[in-house]
């Protein structure tokens, strides 16, 4: 396992610089918490991570495979487990099926019984034959999240993985996210639920306006003085840059 290494990556949409020039690397075993305002670039660098979007330059290395080259990127994608920020689900499939479709397309750590201990980890025993469109918001995140750690392999990655979960998802999830890592897996997680995320992370990156404002402990953005020193941050550049 070689974890999550970006050296100077971009990303733009048109004349758009969602990142500029990041450099982070993620090792197996750590949790990196990435922090940041709206349009800090944050998912747009879990996207690329997961294979979902291509990186316009620079080197991002995921797993040990390029992922500037189409045969990396398809490597990488069968070793990493992605949840995204929003939408990933069918609306007219259960969970049940959505656990039978990842494992047709990309197996499963452990099968059946993994899966099914995992779904009634996360509550949802008593909906794995109903739609997901039926499910409130919180509950379609605890199915989210739970197919990328299904399908986790050296890699975990969970943009906003907390949105919407009450307090039991919630623990579920970070047990989730400090078990992977324990396995030896690089996970990095968004949200900007600064102390939980400080709680669930080994390391934070703070994004703004794409480029890497700070990267330090967990521990030093927990509790009452680790928020001011992220509000400090926020507020060293102009408000319209981090909406």
């Amino acid at each position: 396992m070689t974890g999550v290494d970006l050296q100077e990556v971009s990303i733009r949409y048109g004349d758009v610089v969602a990142v500029d020039r990041l450099t982070l690397h993620v090792s197996p075993g750590r949790v990196l918490g990435m922090l940041g305002g709206n349009g800090a670039g944050k998912s747009s660098t879990l996207r690329a991570i997961g294979g979902v979007n291509a990186h316009s330059s620079g080197i991002l290395t995921v797993a040990g495979f390029d992922m500037g080259t189409p045969e990396g990127a398809d490597a990488a994608r069968e070793l990493v487990g992605y949840c995204p920020d929003i939408g990933g689900l069918i609306s007219q499939a259960t969970p049940d099926e959505h656990i039978d479709l990842v494992a047709s397309l990309r197996g499963t750590r452990g099968g059946r019984a993994v899966s099914d201990g995992l779904v009634e980890r996360f509550g949802l025993s008593a909906v794995r034959d109903r739609p997901a469109g039926t499910f409130s918001h919180g509950m379609q995140r605890r199915l989210s999240v739970l197919l990328a750690v299904l399908t986790a392999r050296e890699v975990l990655v969970l943009d906003e993985p907390f949105d919407g979960v009450d307090p039991t998802g919630v623990d579920v999830t970070v047990s989730a996210i400090r078990e992977a890592a324990r396995s030896g897996m690089a996970v990095v997680v968004s949200t900007h639920l600064q102390q939980l995320l400080t709680s669930a992370s080994d390391d934070i990156a703070v994004l703004i306006k794409g480029q890497l404002a700070t990267e330090a402990s967990a521990s030093e953005f927990s509790g009452p003085e680790g928020e001011r020193r992220y509000a400090d941050l926020l507020q060293s550049v102009p408000v319209e840059a981090v909406a």
